[in-house]
């Protein structure tokens, strides 16, 4: 069975359809988990880790002062007196520290120690670049209440920042908004006022902003942006508060550096989940701020994607996917496919680093997980579902290679049905597969195929007998080269070059091989479903048993034409001679005549039979009209000795012909002349033409009419066989040539021929013949 291209292609479009839409399903799906920011906690927990691939060296000069266990061991139970922080400040102001932030509350008056806070406001005023935190409590829930540090600490700090944390639905912190405020009134995050504190305020540009996110409360909050947490826990520069305090620390590991103090000491509750959590889990409140300081001095301001980003971004790994796994073997999409998810994490961490835009990439490695099974399963059951049809088409159809029943029924789940009908197609392909080389083997003429360039795929058992090798020696052999080597054009040139891009649809060359046999070399092009060429199927055919037929054929023309025509014309010329020079035996004289001129008849019908049955016509452009005027022309003698008219009925428009002229009015000529041996006498014999306006459309049609005695429904269908010859023999003399030429004649010419007759009701020969276009020269003039 063939399967028709209209079929393979209906068969394409519906898998390019049911293709197309998985895959639009599946970037749907993908873009769709991204907008809705994937799969939340998950997602974070990916990123987190993602983030660890980017950490950095600490800044030289960002120090964290931590209050550490030792120092409240040293110090006494927390919190210390004011007058240790003035202290404090007091020891590190000679160092000229570029900045100080203390991460420390000191919202109410110290009523058992008044002294300590005018210390500690004296050593704020002296330092000149301290910067303190305030507080909004309950700014998550209800109304706000701001805690600002006392009034003296305001007039002497360089200034005041907010210290929030904001802490992700899983208690991890992750971002902070930069801006926070209640009313008209606004703070920055206490590290943007730091940076301003140490003259780099330049630096302190804010997140774009997303939005005030205002609770139940008049407080609102904005900018809000990721830590980009870059540098690993415990890695920046961090000195012990009791031995600042004490003078242990140098001043010059202090100078013109940032100075962040804070509280590390585990039991004081001052740490938090972070993404790059220490060995505890826990990272102090102190070093975050210190990463968002490293983070906003780099601008390295992370923002969250937007959910049509996140979609996009999403999408455009299964985009790839759709087309890697759409051209790539399954072995080969497998591994694209990991490549494709490595590339999308390896895109999420760039884009936070780079751009600083954080993405949630777990839709799109799910999705990407998900697309290899379900294509995979797309896949299979397609091709499982055409082999099954196409093989219960093959048993429907196809008789010979119909694999042969067995008594074993199907066993196994659905898949190993699926297999063992494919293997029963797998038989049937080899046993079409060796079919078709044994039929080839079989054939006496040479067969070569080849593949699109020009090489040979297969020969067979001919076709090595022909060039002198074996089949295995003719494969992967150059065409052009492997012929020009055997054969050559009758003329002895080399033969033109069969393959390469001009490969000829259908050609053919007489040959001669080196024993100089006459050989004709067939060239046909193999091309597939899709109509693109595959290469070639040549063959080799042996004319010499054709071409000794053929001599033999000319050997009897020229003997039927010359050797026997020509003792037939002497014996006329010599009776004619005989009859004019004595008064001898006319009538024997007569019979010889008779006999002689009928057996030079015979050998002409034969002659002209033979012609017409061969492709050697000298074809014109000519009027029908005048074909039939000459034929009637021809046997007005014989018509007026029969007292018999010949009517012709002719259009007036021309009737044109592309065709043999002599050949044609000779046809016409025997059926008038068969009209004239079998109608009766003084009853004419009518001669129609028409057009096509009359006969089927493109063609004209000629009709012979006579009204003998017509001819019986028996007899017909023997009309136009050689040497027969129907009716009174005894009024027919002809040799049964006369309408098996005319049927010749008209097949030559594409055209047919048919009767009309009844006993009794006469006889209409009707010949119908393809009708050709006008020469320009003959259409009339334009009024």
């Amino acid at each position: 069975m063939v399967m028709s291209p209209l079929k393979t292609s209906s068969l394409s479009r519906q898998a390019l359809a049911w293709r197309a839409a998985f895959w639009v399903g599946m970037v749907l799906m993908a873009a769709l988990a991204g907008y809705l920011n994937g799969w939340g906690r998950v997602d974070k927990a990916l990123m987190d880790q993602i983030a660890t691939l980017g950490t950095h060296d600490a800044p030289d000069d960002v120090v964290i002062v931590a209050i550490d266990d030792r120092s409240v061991a040293a110090l006494g139970r927390w919190p210390w007196r004011r007058k240790v922080h003035a202290e404090f400040l007091r020891q590190v102001t000679p160092a000229q520290p570029r900045a100080i932030a203390m991460d420390l509350l000191f919202s109410e008056a110290d009523a058992e120690h008044p002294e300590d806070d005018w210390a500690l406001a004296s050593a704020m005023q002296s330092a000149a670049c301290v910067v303190l935190p305030m507080q909004a409590v309950g700014a998550d829930g209800g109304a706000a209440a701001v805690a600002l540090p006392q009034p003296g600490f305001l007039q002497a700090a360089f200034g005041v920042g907010h210290g929030h944390l904001d802490t992700d639905d899983d208690g991890v912190v992750r971002g902070v908004y930069l801006e926070e405020g209640s009313g008209v009134m606004a703070w920055r995050h206490w590290v943007l006022t730091l940076l301003m504190a140490g003259g780099e305020g330049g630096k302190t540009v804010l997140a774009p902003t997303t939005g005030q996110a205002q609770t139940s409360g008049a407080w609102w909050r904005d900018s809000y942006t990721l830590i980009p947490y870059g540098v690993a826990p415990g890695r920046f520069q961090q000195v012990s508060y009791i031995d600042v305090l004490e003078g242990r620390v140098p001043s010059e590991s202090l100078r013109g550096r940032y100075l962040l103090v804070g509280v590390t000491a585990l039991g004081l509750g001052m740490a938090f989940p972070t993404p790059l959590a220490g060995p505890d889990g826990l990272m102090p409140g102190v070093e975050i701020a210190a990463q968002l300081l490293d983070g906003v001095r780099r601008g390295e301001v992370v923002r969250t994607a937007k959910p049509w980003e996140n979609a996009l971004f999403c999408a455009l790994p299964m985009l790839l996917a759709a087309l890697m796994l759409y051209r790539l073997p399954p072995r080969a999409g497998f591994w694209s496919l990991l490549g494709l998810m490595g590339l999308t994490v390896v895109m999420a961490w760039w884009m936070r680093m780079g751009p600083g835009i954080h993405f949630a990439p777990l839709a799109a490695l799910v999705s990407l997980v998900l697309v290899y099974p379900l294509w995979t399963w797309v896949r299979l059951e397609a091709v499982v579902g055409y082999l099954a049809r196409e093989f219960q088409e093959l048993q429907r159809h196809d008789r010979l290679f119909v694999a042969p029943a067995t008594s074993r029924l199907p066993t196994g789940d659905v898949l190993d049905r699926h297999m063992q009908a494919m293997a029963g197609a797998v038989h049937q392909l080899q046993t079409l597969q060796r079919f078709v080389h044994e039929s080839l083997d079989s054939l006496a003429d040479a067969v070569l195929v080849t593949d699109e360039k020009g090489r040979v795929l297969f020969g067979n058992a001919a076709a090595a007998r022909q060039l002198g090798a074996s089949i295995s020696v003719l494969l992967d052999q150059p065409l052009d080269a492997l012929l020009s080597q055997h054969l050559t054009l009758p003329d002895r040139s080399p033969l033109p070059p069969l393959s390469g891009a001009d490969q000829p649809e259908l050609a053919t060359w007489p040959v001669r091989d080196a024993q100089q046999n006459d050989l004709l070399l067939k060239c046909v092009a193999r091309r597939g479903m899709d109509g693109r060429s595959q290469g070639l199927i040549v063959s080799l055919v042996d004319l010499s048993a054709v071409q000794k037929v053929q001599r033999q054929r000319e050997e009897t023309l020229r003997f039927l034409s010359h050797d026997m025509r020509a003792p037939q014309s002497a014996i006329l010329t010599l009776l004619e001679l005989h009859r004019l020079e004595s008064g001898g035996d006319q009538a024997l004289a007569e019979r010889i005549a008779a006999h002689a001129r009928r057996t030079l008849a015979l050998a002409d019908n034969f002659v002209q039979l033979t012609r017409a049955q061969s492709d050697a016509y000298e074809r014109q452009l000519i009027d029908l009209k005048d074909v039939v005027v000459d034929a009637a022309d021809r046997y007005w003698d014989e018509a007026r000795a029969r007292q018999v008219d010949i009517v012709t009925a002719l259009p007036v428009a021309a009737a044109w012909c592309l065709g043999d002229r002599e050949l044609l009015t000779r046809a016409v000529g025997n059926l008038i002349e068969n009209a004239l041996k079998y109608g009766p006498r003084g009853e004419p014999v009518e001669v129609r033409l028409c057009l096509a306006g009359e006969a089927p459309e493109g063609r004209v049609r000629l009709s012979v009419i006579d009204r003998g005695p017509g001819i019986a429904l028996e007899d017909q269908p023997r009309l136009f066989e050689q040497f027969k010859r129907l009716g009174n023999k005894a009024r027919t003399r002809g040799a049964g040539l006369g309408l098996s030429f005319v049927q010749a004649v008209v097949h030559g010419h594409q055209g047919s021929v048919r009767v009309i007759s009844a006993e009794g009701q006469g006889t209409e020969f009707c010949i119908d013949l393809p009708g050709a276009e006008a020469p320009p020269d003959s259409l009339p003039p334009e009024a």
